[in-house]
């Protein structure tokens, strides 16, 4: 499929038009029909499945709109794939479309090799029919609640919704008490979802919570308290757990090819022992979010990069009419413009241009506070917010940019003197809280009074 976390689903993927048609699919679920018919693309679902259009728009229907924490799904045999169990679960997209995952739940097995291991494997199957019964139940179980998150997961907006999905997904599946999501951004590794019992308890001198995990790149096991010494020794661990409430804990990694990204944690009250299916289960959960973490942080990536100005590195007009859109504030509006940056870049070329622009918004970095903020605003423009109390302290901010601006540019020729003519904009409003989109108007006239004054000089208007 087009999307990148789609084509390397674990299960079959398709998108349908309203009339069933498979307008897109994942290879895995290509495959189940090559060569019985050359591409799936363009044929009705309900003709691969071998099924009438009313039986699969049944099936649809029983795998929408589900309630709580995981959507609905159910399990369909149709003939066309040799009538094999599928589990499907299905949801309507953005342009009008459905999407409809599907995991094959057959459990094929290997033809014995000889006839004492046939006769073996009968003897076993008559001895314990209940617990094999039991097992592929619990089986189809995981698939199904394994299927419903993946969908989730892929429905994802933002890493913050995905973090609290896979904190619920792993909390419903497991029928744990708590349940917890930790992220790794850089030197940084903090909670982003679901809820941790144990984060104020957690001993200082220790690694975040979660980061052993991340770190050993394993599933950790915890049944007592006692037990989480072995990857954890000397910080009391075993006691913040019986002090937290949390008896055992079931943790894993998650990673995208290899890349470690954070920790799923679920947390018992009680007494837990975790069986075979336990750690592999968690893993493909850890693994299907992982694959969408890193899409969402790409995806973040991009639309940061193409809202920063690629010449100063500060956000652009986009970002920062974006970031006050519609907002109240009570601050000044900053609004600067070049002196002499014309005869720079028509006499010296674009490229010393673009080079004095850098350095302009280097120096403009150092005036303005980390609770300001500044943005290239278009050509040699440049406008900030600024977070004061006083009419004053922004006046006194904006002089000290114009000084900076003055200094000479040991780059350029001493016959080209840059200096910057600013205007500022002041709510002196009782109420205070003027639109940003206001003041940077009121600050944009400010800046042609300046200009028109010779430049080099700081005009101030009040919003009353």
């Amino acid at each position: 499929m087009r999307d990148a976390v789609a084509r390397s689903a674990p299960f079959g993927l398709v998108e349908l038009s309203n009339s069933g048609v498979v307008i897109d699919a994942n290879e895995i679920f290509a495959r189940w029909f090559v060569p019985i018919v050359p591409a799936v693309v363009g044929e009705r679902l309900s003709d691969l499945f071998g099924i009438t259009e009313a039986e699969l728009a049944a099936a649809l229907q029983l795998t929408t709109g589900g309630t709580g924490l995981v959507p609905s799904t159910t399990i369909v045999r149709p003939p066309g794939v040799g009538s094999r169990p599928l589990i499907l679960a299905s949801n309507r997209l953005e342009n009008g479309n459905i999407s409809v995952a599907i995991v094959d739940a057959s459990r094929p097995q290997a033809e014995p090799q000889r006839a004492e291991a046939a006769q073996a494997e009968k003897a076993r199957a008559e001895t314990v029919p209940a617990a094999t019964d039991a097992g592929s139940r619990r089986e189809s179980e995981n698939l199904q609640l394994l299927l419903a998150a993946s969908v989730r997961f892929a429905n994802s907006t933002s890493a913050s919704e995905l973090a609290e999905i896979l904190a619920d997904a792993a909390r419903h599946t497991f029928r744990a008490d708590w349940s917890s999501v930790h992220l790794a951004e850089g030197e940084d590794f903090s909670f982003v979802g679901g809820h941790n019992p144990l984060v104020e308890r957690w001993p200082l001198e220790a690694p975040p919570t979660g980061a052993r995990t991340m770190q050993l790149g394993q599933v950790i096991t915890i049944t007592d308290p006692a037990d989480a010494e072995q990857y954890l020794s000397g910080v009391g661990i075993a006691g913040v757990m019986e002090d937290s409430g949390v008896h055992s804990i079931l943790v894993a990694p998650i990673t995208e090819h290899g890349t470690p990204i954070g920790t799923v944690a679920c947390y018992f009250a009680g007494r837990r022992t975790f069986d075979d299916q336990a750690e592999p289960l968690i893993r493909s959960l850890a693994q299907h979010a992982g694959q969408v973490f890193a899409r969402l942080r790409l995806e973040e990536k991009l639309r940061r990069s193409a809202m920063l100005d690629e010449i100063t590195g500060l956000p652009n007009r986009r970002l920062f009419e974006q970031q006050f859109r519609g907002t109240a504030r009570s601050a000044a509006i900053v609004f600067l413009d070049l002196d002499g940056f014309k005869k720079v870049n028509d006499e010296l070329g674009h490229a010393t241009g673009d080079m004095l622009l850098s350095r302009v918004a280097h120096r403009l970095r150092g005036v303005f506070r980390q609770t300001d903020s500044v943005a290239r605003y278009g050509g040699d423009e440049f406008v900030a917010t600024i977070e004061t109390s006083t009419e004053d302290g922004a006046v006194m901010v904006a002089e000290r940019a114009r000084a900076a601006i003055a200094e000479s540019f040991p780059e350029l020729p001493a016959q080209y003197r840059i200096t910057a003519s600013i205007g500022v904009a002041v709510d002196a409003t009782p109420s205070g809280g003027a639109p940003v989109e206001r003041l940077i108007r009121i600050a944009d006239r400010a800046m042609y009074t300046a200009k028109a004054a010779g430049g080099n000089r700081v005009e101030c208007e009040y919003l009353r």
